[in-house]
C-alpha cells in the first residue's frame, strides 16, 4: 500500500518500520534491518551512476537511525 508512494522501496520500507516502532524491545531490530538495507543500497550506488536525490535520502535516513538508536528509552 505504502510501496506505490516510496521512491525508493528497497530501503524505505525497513526505514520507516524502525521510524514508527513505538516497542522499545523491538525497536533495535528494526533499526538494524533499515540500517542493513540503507547500506545496502549506498554500497550499490558506489558502483553506479547515482541519483543524488536517493544519495541525500540515504544521507538524511542513516543520519535519522543514527539518533534512533543512540536516544534512550522513555519510560
Amino acid at each position: 500500500m505504502l510501496d506505490k508512494h516510496m521512491k525508493y522501496p528497497q530501503w524505505q520500507k525497513p526505514y520507516l518500520a524502525a521510524l514508527m516502532e513505538v516497542k522499545h524491545e523491538e525497536l533495535g531490530a528494526k533499526v538494524a534491518a533499515a540500517e542493513a538495507a540503507v547500506s545496502q543500497r549506498t554500497r550499490e550506488l558506489a558502483t553506479t551512476a547515482w541519483d543524488i536525490d536517493e544519495h541525500l535520502a540515504l544521507r538524511d535516513a542513516a543520519s535519522s537511525l543514527h539518533v534512533l538508536k543512540s536516544k534512550p528509552a522513555e519510560r
